[in-house]
C-alpha cells in the first residue's frame, strides 16, 4: 500500500489483517469458554459448533477464498473515480462510520429492540410482532442508514448515476446466477419452511417480505458498508483479504441485535456479543467479497441477502404478519 501521512490509520494492510483475525480468533474462543459453564445459553448461540462448520465456515470457503480465486485475473477497479472517494479523508471517513455504526445500533438496539434484521431480539420476550412493529423497524433503519448516509453522500463527490453507469451486469452475470442458486436453495435444503405452504403465504410473504427487507436491512447495508465503507478501505490499504475482513467485522457490528440475542446479564451477554462476532463477520466477509471483486454494491444484494436466503426464512413470518391487514 502506498503510504498516505494524512491517513490516522496505520498504513500496513497485514497489520490491520492480523488484528482482524486476532479480533475473530479472541471472541470465537471466548464465547466456547464461556458456553462450557453456561447455564444458560442464547436463542440465536443453539447448536453454534454445529452451525459453524455446517454453515458459516462454508460461506467462507465458498464466497471470500473460491470467489476470490475465481476472480483473481480481473482488471483492478477505480474506486477513487467511481465512488468519489477522497485520499486524504478516507481514514477518518471509515473511523466516522464504525463510530455511528456502533452509536446507532446501541441506540436502536438497547432502546428499541430492533436489530438487522427483523423482528429484533423483542421476539423472543413479547411474542409475536405486528405490521405496526414492522413499519417501524423499516422507517428506523431506513432513516438511520439510508436517508441519513444519502445525505451525506450528496454533499460529497459521489453520484449515483457515475456508480450505475459503471455496473458491467453482463460479466458478472455468473457470479448472480450461481451465488443467488447456493443461497436459495441452501437454506431450503436445511429446514427452511418453504416448501408446501398455502398459496396465499407465497403471494403475501414475499413480495412483503421482499419489500420491507430492502428498506429495513439490504438497503442499509447497500449503502453503509458497500458504498461508504468499502470503496474506503480499497483506497486505504488496497489489499482486499484486508478490507474483506474488516468489513466483515463491521457487518458483524450491524447484527449486534439480531433475532435471539440476550443482553439481559454478562454471561448472556457475552455469548451473544461474542457469537455474533463469531458467526456474522464470516457472513460479512462474504457478502464484501462480492463488491470488492465487481465494484457492484448490489451483486450481494441478489445472492447472499435479501432475494436468496431471506425469502426462504422470512416468507412464513411475513405473509402471517401481512395477511391480517
Amino acid at each position: 500500500m502506498r503510504p498516505n501521512l494524512v491517513n490516522p490509520l496505520a498504513p500496513a494492510a497485514s497489520l490491520w489483517l492480523l488484528v482482524g483475525g486476532l479480533i475473530w480468533c479472541a471472541c470465537t474462543g471466548v464465547f466456547f469458554w464461556l458456553e462450557l459453564d453456561a447455564a444458560d445459553t442464547p436463542p440465536i448461540a443453539v447448536n453454534a459448533l454445529t452451525s459453524l462448520v455446517t454453515m458459516y465456515l462454508p460461506v467462507l470457503m465458498v464466497s471470500v477464498f473460491l470467489l476470490g480465486y475465481l476472480t483473481r485475473n480481473r482488471a483492478p477497479i477505480a474506486w477513487r473515480e467511481i465512488y468519489g472517494v477522497r485520499e486524504d479523508r478516507a481514514g477518518r471517513e471509515v473511523v466516522c462510520l464504525f463510530v455511528y455504526l456502533i452509536a446507532t445500533q446501541w441506540l436502536v438496539g438497547h432502546f428499541g429492540g430492533m436489530g438487522l434484521h427483523f423482528p429484533g431480539p423483542d421476539t423472543y420476550e413479547s411474542g409475536p410482532q405486528g405490521v405496526a412493529d414492522v413499519w417501524y423497524w423499516v422507517g428506523t433503519n431506513a432513516i438511520l442508514y439510508i436517508v441519513a448516509p444519502s445525505i451525506w453522500l450528496a454533499r460529497s463527490s459521489f453520484t449515483w448515476s457515475r456508480l450505475l453507469g459503471s455496473l458491467q451486469w453482463r460479466r458478472d452475470l455468473w457470479i448472480i446466477v450461481a451465488y443467488w442458486c447456493i443461497d436459495f436453495f441452501g437454506p431450503i435444503a436445511t429446514g427452511a419452511n418453504f416448501i408446501g405452504l398455502p398459496p396465499e403465504t407465497y403471494w403475501v410473504g414475499i413480495p412483503s417480505g421482499i419489500l420491507v427487507n430492502t428498506l429495513g436491512a439490504g438497503l442499509p447495508v447497500v449503502v453503509l458498508m458497500h458504498v461508504m465503507l468499502i470503496p474506503r478501505l480499497m483506497i486505504l490499504f488496497e489489499n482486499k483479504l484486508t478490507v474483506i475482513l474488516l468489513a466483515g467485522l463491521f457487518y458483524a457490528l450491524f447484527s449486534l441485535f439480531d433475532p435471539g440475542v440476550d443482553y439481559r446479564n454478562w454471561e448472556l451477554g457475552g455469548l451473544s456479543f461474542t457469537y455474533i462476532v463469531m458467526t456474522q463477520t464470516l457472513v460479512g466477509m462474504g457478502k464484501a467479497t462480492f463488491t470488492v471483486v465487481t465494484g457492484n454494491p448490489l451483486v450481494h444484494f441478489i445472492t447472499l441477502h435479501v432475494l436468496s436466503a431471506r425469502i426462504p426464512l422470512d416468507t412464513v413470518m411475513y405473509g402471517e404478519i401481512f395477511k391480517k391487514t
